[in-house]
């Protein structure tokens, strides 16, 4: 046997000497490639730690306040008002984590594994992801306005603000019409 025989061949054809002389930079991308699936695991588990505790938060403010309601329980609309307040923004708690979960499972699944996501979420690229998140996002201003339409007081304010709201759902619409056509 010679020396070409029990050399193992090189997946692109190149020799250990060539890349020393493009300074390494084949074996820091393969290094990057294979430290890269640490970097998104990180990602992923401080955004679910987020959801987790979103989650939590969101659960443990709607004990309190259906606690409170009962406690001091009232006929008058004021009363009504401020619990439906609480209740819409508790809503939006829930709802910012769960954008906080599908950027945790959408990370996983572009860029580690396959995540055990729900039927209607299909995210195969980061297109995808941006896609669903900003979706999320035009729903959780839409109840943040809800929320703040009853216990901002009548008047410019709560026009400036609806204003403000409808800018940005706006802009948000026209990016994924332009991006979808």
């Amino acid at each position: 046997m010679n020396k070409e025989d029990i050399t193992p061949p090189e997946s692109n054809g190149g020799s250990q000497d060539d890349c020393q002389e493009t300074g390494g930079v084949h074996s820091f991308v393969q290094s990057l490639a294979v430290g890269s699936k640490w970097l998104f695991s990180l990602a992923v588990i401080g955004t679910g730690i987020i959801c987790a505790i979103l989650f939590i938060y969101g659960f443990l403010l709607s004990i309190s306040s259906v606690y409170y309601a009962i406690v001091s329980f009232s006929f008058e609309m004021h009363t009504v008002q401020e619990f439906l307040a609480r209740a819409i923004e508790i809503i939006d708690i829930f709802l910012v984590a769960t954008v906080f979960y599908l950027i945790s499972m959408g990370l996983y699944e572009l860029f580690i594994a396959k995540a055990p996501l729900p039927g209607w979420v299909e995210i195969r690229t980061l297109d995808d992801l941006k896609t669903k998140l900003l979706g999320l996002i035009v729903i959780a201003l839409a109840v943040i306005f809800l929320g703040a339409a009853l216990t901002l007081s009548k008047g410019l304010s709560i026009l400036e603000f609806g204003a403000a709201v409808a800018v940005i759902i706006i802009a948000i619409s026209a990016y994924l019409w332009v991006k979808h056509e």
